[in-house]
Protein backbone atom coordinates (compact mmCIF):
# COMPACT_ATOMS: atom_id res chain seq x y z
CA UNK A 1 0.00 0.00 0.00
CA UNK A 2 1.21 3.49 -0.59
CA UNK A 3 2.83 5.58 2.19
CA UNK A 4 0.54 8.30 3.76
CA UNK A 5 0.91 11.74 2.75
CA UNK A 6 0.41 14.80 5.69
CA UNK A 7 0.67 18.50 4.21
CA UNK A 8 0.85 21.21 6.73
CA UNK A 9 -0.74 24.32 5.49
CA UNK A 10 0.13 26.72 8.18
CA UNK A 11 3.83 25.93 9.54
CA UNK A 12 4.83 27.65 12.79
CA UNK A 13 7.63 26.99 14.61
CA UNK A 14 6.14 25.62 17.58
CA UNK A 15 4.11 22.84 15.70
CA UNK A 16 1.26 23.71 18.17
CA UNK A 17 -2.15 23.59 16.79
CA UNK A 18 -2.27 27.70 15.46
CA UNK A 19 -4.89 29.10 16.85
CA UNK A 20 -5.03 31.91 13.95
CA UNK A 21 -5.82 28.84 11.37
CA UNK A 22 -9.03 27.39 13.57
CA UNK A 23 -10.23 30.88 14.05
CA UNK A 24 -9.89 31.23 10.19
CA UNK A 25 -11.83 28.20 9.89
CA UNK A 26 -14.76 29.02 11.97
CA UNK A 27 -14.94 32.47 10.91
CA UNK A 28 -15.31 31.26 7.29
CA UNK A 29 -17.69 27.91 8.18
CA UNK A 30 -19.92 31.30 9.41
CA UNK A 31 -19.74 32.95 6.12
CA UNK A 32 -19.73 29.93 4.30
CA UNK A 33 -22.37 27.41 5.42
CA UNK A 34 -25.30 30.12 5.08
CA UNK A 35 -24.32 30.39 1.56
CA UNK A 36 -24.40 26.81 0.96
CA UNK A 37 -27.70 25.93 2.54
CA UNK A 38 -29.17 29.24 0.88
CA UNK A 39 -27.55 28.24 -2.99
CA UNK A 40 -28.95 24.57 -2.10
CA UNK A 41 -31.26 23.13 -5.13
CA UNK A 42 -34.56 22.21 -4.64
CA UNK A 43 -36.48 19.01 -5.59
CA UNK A 44 -37.63 20.61 -9.06
CA UNK A 45 -33.91 22.56 -10.11
CA UNK A 46 -33.11 19.34 -12.34
CA UNK A 47 -36.75 19.49 -13.99
CA UNK A 48 -36.66 22.91 -14.47
CA UNK A 49 -33.31 24.07 -15.56
CA UNK A 50 -33.18 23.16 -19.47
CA UNK A 51 -30.36 20.33 -20.28
CA UNK A 52 -28.98 23.23 -22.41
CA UNK A 53 -29.01 25.78 -20.02
CA UNK A 54 -26.47 28.68 -19.88
CA UNK A 55 -25.48 31.16 -17.41
CA UNK A 56 -27.17 29.66 -14.43
CA UNK A 57 -27.56 31.89 -11.85
CA UNK A 58 -28.67 31.66 -8.07
CA UNK A 59 -29.79 33.42 -5.63
CA UNK A 60 -31.51 33.06 -2.34
CA UNK A 61 -32.98 34.86 0.80
CA UNK A 62 -34.52 33.25 3.55
CA UNK A 63 -37.91 32.35 2.21
CA UNK A 64 -37.29 32.77 -1.00
CA UNK A 65 -34.62 32.21 -4.04
CA UNK A 66 -33.97 32.59 -7.82
CA UNK A 67 -33.11 30.97 -10.72
CA UNK A 68 -32.07 32.58 -13.62
CA UNK A 69 -30.49 31.44 -17.39
CA UNK A 70 -30.59 31.47 -20.86
CA UNK A 71 -30.91 29.05 -23.76
CA UNK A 72 -30.96 29.06 -27.29
CA UNK A 73 -34.43 28.60 -28.65
CA UNK A 74 -36.11 29.82 -32.02
CA UNK A 75 -39.59 31.83 -30.88
CA UNK A 76 -42.07 30.50 -30.08
CA UNK A 77 -40.56 27.54 -29.06
CA UNK A 78 -40.63 27.26 -24.58
CA UNK A 79 -37.41 25.89 -22.36
CA UNK A 80 -40.12 24.46 -19.85
CA UNK A 81 -42.45 22.25 -22.77
CA UNK A 82 -45.99 20.81 -22.04
CA UNK A 83 -44.16 17.67 -20.94
CA UNK A 84 -42.27 19.74 -18.42
CA UNK A 85 -45.96 21.11 -16.62
CA UNK A 86 -47.33 17.13 -16.60
CA UNK A 87 -44.55 16.10 -14.90
CA UNK A 88 -45.05 18.84 -11.93
CA UNK A 89 -48.59 18.18 -12.32
CA UNK A 90 -47.54 14.37 -11.39
CA UNK A 91 -45.63 15.68 -8.75
CA UNK A 92 -48.16 17.29 -7.06
CA UNK A 93 -47.95 21.10 -8.48
CA UNK A 94 -51.07 22.59 -9.18
CA UNK A 95 -51.04 25.46 -12.13
CA UNK A 96 -52.33 28.92 -10.89
CA UNK A 97 -54.77 31.42 -12.65
CA UNK A 98 -53.52 34.62 -13.24
CA UNK A 99 -51.39 35.07 -16.60
CA UNK A 100 -52.32 34.25 -20.04
CA UNK A 101 -51.63 30.80 -21.51
CA UNK A 102 -48.84 31.09 -23.91
CA UNK A 103 -46.65 33.84 -25.20
CA UNK A 104 -47.33 37.72 -24.85
CA UNK A 105 -45.30 40.95 -25.84
CA UNK A 106 -45.48 44.40 -24.56
CA UNK A 107 -43.17 47.77 -24.94
CA UNK A 108 -40.66 48.07 -22.02
CA UNK A 109 -39.43 51.67 -22.17
CA UNK A 110 -38.51 51.53 -18.30
CA UNK A 111 -34.97 52.48 -19.41
CA UNK A 112 -34.93 55.94 -20.99
CA UNK A 113 -35.88 57.22 -24.81
CA UNK A 114 -34.32 55.36 -27.14
CA UNK A 115 -33.77 52.20 -25.39
CA UNK A 116 -37.03 50.48 -25.45
CA UNK A 117 -37.77 47.34 -26.61
CA UNK A 118 -40.20 44.32 -26.53
CA UNK A 119 -40.53 42.01 -23.95
CA UNK A 120 -42.10 38.97 -25.31
CA UNK A 121 -43.37 36.26 -22.22
CA UNK A 122 -45.10 33.38 -20.97
CA UNK A 123 -45.38 33.25 -17.67
CA UNK A 124 -47.08 30.74 -15.12
CA UNK A 125 -47.61 30.41 -11.30
CA UNK A 126 -47.28 27.00 -9.89
CA UNK A 127 -48.18 26.19 -5.89
CA UNK A 128 -47.60 22.85 -3.77
CA UNK A 129 -47.03 22.75 0.02
CA UNK A 130 -47.04 26.33 0.69
CA UNK A 131 -44.14 26.81 -2.40
CA UNK A 132 -44.94 29.03 -5.03
CA UNK A 133 -43.36 28.51 -7.92
CA UNK A 134 -43.25 31.36 -10.84
CA UNK A 135 -41.79 30.87 -14.22
CA UNK A 136 -41.02 34.11 -16.45
CA UNK A 137 -39.35 32.14 -20.16
CA UNK A 138 -38.64 35.71 -21.92
CA UNK A 139 -36.85 37.17 -25.00
CA UNK A 140 -36.08 40.67 -25.43
CA UNK A 141 -36.05 42.50 -28.54
CA UNK A 142 -35.88 45.98 -30.60
CA UNK A 143 -39.17 47.99 -31.24
CA UNK A 144 -40.20 49.34 -34.60
CA UNK A 145 -39.05 52.62 -35.82
CA UNK A 146 -42.58 54.29 -34.56
CA UNK A 147 -41.85 52.37 -31.23
CA UNK A 148 -43.58 50.18 -31.45
CA UNK A 149 -43.72 46.10 -30.45
CA UNK A 150 -42.20 43.48 -33.24
CA UNK A 151 -44.07 40.20 -34.29
CA UNK A 152 -41.50 38.15 -33.13
CA UNK A 153 -38.36 38.47 -31.35
CA UNK A 154 -34.94 38.73 -33.79
CA UNK A 155 -32.64 36.53 -31.53
CA UNK A 156 -33.20 33.30 -30.43
CA UNK A 157 -31.72 34.34 -26.71
CA UNK A 158 -34.66 32.61 -24.52
CA UNK A 159 -34.13 33.40 -20.23
CA UNK A 160 -35.78 31.99 -18.06
CA UNK A 161 -36.28 33.61 -14.60
CA UNK A 162 -37.70 30.73 -11.86
CA UNK A 163 -38.85 32.20 -8.46
CA UNK A 164 -39.15 30.39 -5.20
CA UNK A 165 -41.38 31.64 -3.07
CA UNK A 166 -41.91 29.96 0.56
CA UNK A 167 -43.27 33.09 1.91
CA UNK A 168 -46.77 32.51 4.56
CA UNK A 169 -49.31 32.76 2.71
CA UNK A 170 -47.87 34.46 -0.64
CA UNK A 171 -50.94 33.19 -2.26
CA UNK A 172 -53.34 35.17 -0.63
CA UNK A 173 -51.12 38.37 -0.62
CA UNK A 174 -50.82 38.32 -3.98
CA UNK A 175 -54.60 36.76 -4.87
CA UNK A 176 -53.51 33.54 -6.50
CA UNK A 177 -56.02 30.71 -7.08
CA UNK A 178 -54.58 27.66 -7.44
Amino acid sequence: MGAACSIDLVRRWDQQEPFGATLLLVALSVVFVPLIVGCSTSPIDELLIHREARDIKKYSESNWRQISYSVELKYPATALTDATFARMKELGWSKCSGHREGWDSFVDASEAEGRERTVFQNNSDWFKDSTLVTISMRYYAGVTKDKRRLNAPDNTQQHVILLENKNPGVKEKLGITC
